[in-house]
C-alpha cells in the first residue's frame, strides 16, 4: 500500500467514526431553550411557544431532507472511478423530488394551539461528480477499495406560500463519496459518503397577516450515508440508511395576551440556535442506456424526539415520520 493510499485509508476510518458515532443523538437541542425563553409569562403562553418551536425543528428538518434524499448521487452504490489512467469519469445529474412532513397546526381561533398539518415540499437538484482516485485492488476481481469522487450541488427546494410559509430555499453543497467495494460481476457495489448544505433562511406564519405565531429559522446540514446495490443487465437496484444533522438559528415570536394595551397583545420573542437529527433508510432502481442513467428512490426519515414535557393544547406527535420520493437522469463520461 502506497503512502497515499494509506492516507485514504485514515480518511476512510475518519469517515466510518462519523457514520457510526458522530450520530449520537442531539434530539431537540434548541427546542425546550426556545419555548422556555418565550413562554415566561403564562401556562397559555407557553403552550403556544411550544407548538411554535417544535414548528420550526419540524419545518427545518423537511426543508433539509427536500435538499438531501438519499443518495447524494442516485443510482449507483459505486464510485466512479477512471475510464482510463489519468482520465477520471465525470457525472451530471438532476432529479426532482417530493417531500411530505407534518407539524403543529398554529391557527388561531382557540385559546390552546389545535391539531397538525401536512405539507409536500418539491424540489430539484443538479450534481456533478468527478472521480478522485480510482482506489486498490487488494485481491484479483476486488477493486476501487478507498475511491474517492468529490461532488457539488445546487438545491432549490419550494415551500408552500400560500399556506404560510417564507421564501423558497436556493443552496449549494459540497460533499465526498469514499468507496468500500466496486461493484463486479460477482460483488455489489458498497459506499459511503460525507455531504455538507447549506440552504439560507426560511420560515413560517406572519404576526402581520393575522397569525398568532412566526417563526424564522436556517437551515444548514450535514449529512452521513451508506448505500448497497448491484446492477444485472442494465437494471440497477440499490438501498441504504443515512443520517442528517440539521442546523441554525431560529426565532419564534408570539401573541401574548397578557402584556400590551388593550385590544393590541404584546408578542414574545425568543432566538437561539436550533439543532436536530434523525436516521433515514431509503430504496431505489435504475436503468441504465448505454451512458444516460433513469433512477427513481423513495425513503422513509424518523420524525424527532424532544424533552419538553406533557405539551397542554398540543396534539401534534414530533416522532411523526416524514417520506421523501425522486426520479433523477444521469449522464456519466
Amino acid at each position: 500500500m502506497t503512502a497515499f493510499e494509506r492516507g485514504l485509508f485514515g480518511a476512510s476510518a475518519l469517515l466510518a467514526w462519523n457514520l457510526l458515532f458522530a450520530t449520537q443523538a442531539l434530539e431537540g437541542q434548541g427546542v425546550r431553550e426556545l419555548a422556555t425563553a418565550c413562554g415566561r409569562s403564562s401556562e397559555t403562553l407557553l403552550a403556544w411557544c411550544r407548538e411554535t418551536a417544535l414548528g420550526s425543528q419540524s419545518a427545518q428538518g423537511a426543508l433539509g431532507l427536500a435538499a438531501s434524499g438519499g443518495s447524494e448521487m442516485m443510482g449507483s452504490a459505486s464510485t466512479l472511478g477512471w475510464r482510463y489512467q489519468k482520465s477520471p469519469r465525470y457525472a451530471l445529474a438532476a432529479r426532482g423530488s417530493l417531500t411530505r412532513f407534518s407539524m403543529p397546526g398554529l391557527g388561531g381561533g382557540s385559546p390552546l394551539p389545535r391539531g397538525d398539518a401536512s405539507f409536500t415540499l418539491p424540489a430539484v437538484q443538479a450534481v456533478v461528480s468527478m472521480g478522485l482516485y480510482n482506489g486498490f485492488s487488494p485481491v484479483p476481481n476486488v477493486g476501487g477499495v478507498l475511491s474517492v469522487d468529490l461532488t457539488g450541488s445546487a438545491h432549490l427546494v419550494f415551500v408552500p406560500k400560500d399556506q404560510g410559509f417564507r421564501e423558497n430555499l436556493l443552496g449549494l453543497g459540497v460533499g465526498a463519496r469514499l468507496g468500500i467495494l466496486r461493484e463486479s460481476f460477482n460483488l455489489p457495489g458498497v459506499s459511503v459518503s460525507l455531504y455538507h448544505r447549506s440552504l439560507g433562511s426560511s420560515g413560517f406564519g406572519s404576526m402581520e397577516e393575522g397569525n398568532p405565531a412566526e417563526a424564522r429559522f436556517d437551515v444548514g446540514l450535514s449529512s452521513v450515508r451508506g448505500i448497497i446495490g448491484k446492477d444485472v443487465k442494465g437494471v440497477g437496484l440499490f438501498g441504504g440508511t443515512g443520517w442528517d444533522r440539521y442546523r441554525g438559528r431560529a426565532t419564534i415570536r408570539v401573541e401574548d395576551p397578557e402584556t400590551g394595551a388593550p385590544g393590541q397583545p404584546g408578542v414574545a420573542t425568543a432566538s437561539g440556535k436550533l439543532t436536530s437529527d434523525r436516521h433515514l433508510f431509503f430504496l431505489g432502481g435504475s436503468l441504465t442506456y448505454v451512458i444516460l442513467q433513469i433512477s427513481i428512490e423513495g425513503g422513509w426519515a424518523q420524525g424527532f424526539g424532544t424533552d419538553l414535557p406533557d405539551r397542554p393544547g398540543g396534539d401534534f406527535d414530533p416522532s411523526t415520520a416524514s417520506w421523501f420520493g425522486s426520479l433523477g437522469f444521469r449522464l456519466t463520461f
